[in-house]
């Protein structure tokens, strides 16, 4: 990342449907410090449901983020952190197991084998049940149960074992969004370091390690997409999306009262805040209006928005509603939406509500001048999953296929071909066939000739 003085800073950038947030820090004994947050809207409509339909223009919305930060913190910054979204989302949960041959202490390579493993075993799952539409990519994985010779335990390194098993849930988006992200991230003059997926991202901060033992879900609600996180028994247990989030109440405000996607933004935000709401619209008239007009009018999508976001967690969690959800991002703070959500989850209205600063008491910002509300609850756990899995695994494209391999600093392309299904006999020169002749009776055998290297 970007290293000033002794600390290693981290940089994590949300990259969403409607605006750019970056945020800087670094972590250290007392907790991860925030030294730096900018954020800027899309100037355009350049990603729809969490995917980038201009790469040009979010890569020049992504280097106004970047050179803002550079300017704040006096430090370039090179490497980011960044999270995907998007409405074609596939979760794989699965069990994997390693047999040691005599007993051996757990190292933490092991585990990484263990986790690559099981998102190899979840990748060949999707791609028996999947039709040939997408090309799928993994996005992030939680272990859910960890198990030392068949007994359950909560952390396995340095146990001796004879076998170690784990279920996991890997999670899937399509290979193009993927794509998409790091081209617009290299075209603004930066490399990924770490990606993962946002609701993985968002439950860093918002639900800590104490609180996943109750049955509750995380709810990040965005402008194109609403990401959903459930947490039952101390793990993750499921990931979800849908389609439904802020950006379908924004262009009913647009069709109503006759102004621009922007200006209809601005006039959904002060709903929320103010008492009145004025705004010109797009023949020049300016208008001042009761803010509860603007609620009447989204009322109808904001409830369907609600009652999709609770069938997705009924669903994931086993067909029943959770005790309590935790609502983050900017589409969750529609009024009347925390409240439809408790009403169609059947749980009390008390038990549904927005977090922004009362979660990152763990978080410390370094100046009174940085945001501590909803918003930044996804990008602090972007820098959060980098100190979690950093230097895990690298992104590289074999023969135009995009893959994760797990960097143990050995790698080689041996591995990559051996990962992407090839068989080593086709990878290494094999001599040509034997010319077996005879001159006046004798037998005669000329050898074949050295084979040629694989070209890279």
């Amino acid at each position: 990342m970007a290293t000033s003085s002794d600390k290693d800073y981290v940089f994590g950038l949300d990259i969403g449907t409607r605006n750019v947030v970056g945020t800087v820090g670094y972590n250290d004994e007392d907790g991860f410090h925030v030294v730096g947050q900018y954020s800027e809207e899309h100037d355009s409509r350049a990603m729809i449901d969490g995917q980038i339909h201009d790469i040009a223009r979010v890569a020049k919305t992504i280097g106004n983020v970047k050179e803002a930060l550079e300017s704040q913190l006096k430090m370039q910054l090179r490497d980011v952190c960044i999270a995907a979204a998007g409405r074609v989302l596939r979760t794989i949960t699965t069990r994997v197991e390693y047999d040691y041959e005599e007993e051996t202490v757990v190292s933490g390579e092991d585990l990484h084998t263990l986790d690559l493993m099981g998102v190899d075993q979840a990748q060949s799952i999707l791609k028996e049940n999947e039709d040939e539409k997408y090309k799928f990519y993994c996005v992030g994985y939680s272990v859910m149960k960890y198990y030392l010779n068949g007994e359950i335990f909560t952390a396995l390194e340095g146990h001796k074992a004879n076998k170690i098993e784990e279920v996991i849930i890997v999670t899937f988006l399509p290979e193009d969004v993927v794509d998409g992200l790091y081209s617009a991230v290299e075209k603004a003059g930066l490399k990924v370091a770490n990606l993962t997926l946002e609701p993985i991202a968002a439950i860093n901060v918002a639900i800590p390690e104490s609180f996943r033992m109750l049955n509750i879900a995380l709810v990040d609600v965005g402008a194109g997409t609403s990401d959903i996180c459930i947490t039952r028994d101390g793990s993750i247990i499921a990931y979800g999306m849908i389609p439904y989030a802020g950006d379908e109440l924004t262009e009913a405000i647009v069709h109503e009262y006759l102004v621009d996607f922007d200006t209809a933004e601005s006039i959904k935000k002060t709903s929320s805040e103010e008492k009145e709401v004025t705004y010109d619209d797009i023949m020049g008239l300016t208008h001042t209006i009761p803010s509860k007009d603007v609620w009447k009018l989204v009322e109808p999508i904001q409830k369907k928005m609600a009652d999709a976001v609770a069938e997705k967690i009924i669903e994931l969690n086993g067909d029943k509603p959770v005790s309590a959800a935790f609502v983050v991002g900017g589409g969750g703070r529609v009024h009347g939406f925390t409240d439809s959500l408790a009403k169609k989850l059947d749980i009390s209205t008390d038990r549904v509500a927005i977090r922004g600063e009362e979660v990152m008491k763990g978080i410390i910002f370094e100046s009174n001048d940085l945001t501590k509300d909803s918003l930044i609850v996804t990008p602090i756990g972007i820098c959060l999953n980098y100190y979690e899995q950093k230097n895990n695994f690298i992104m590289i494209h074999f023969n135009d296929e995009m893959m994760k391999l797990y960097d143990n600093g050995h790698l080689t392309v041996v591995d990559a071909a051996m990962q992407a299904g090839w068989d080593t006999d086709e990878l290494f020169p094999r001599r040509g066939k034997e010319i077996h002749y005879t001159v006046n009776g004798v037998a005669k055998m000329i050898r074949g000739e050295e084979g040629e290297s694989a070209v890279v």
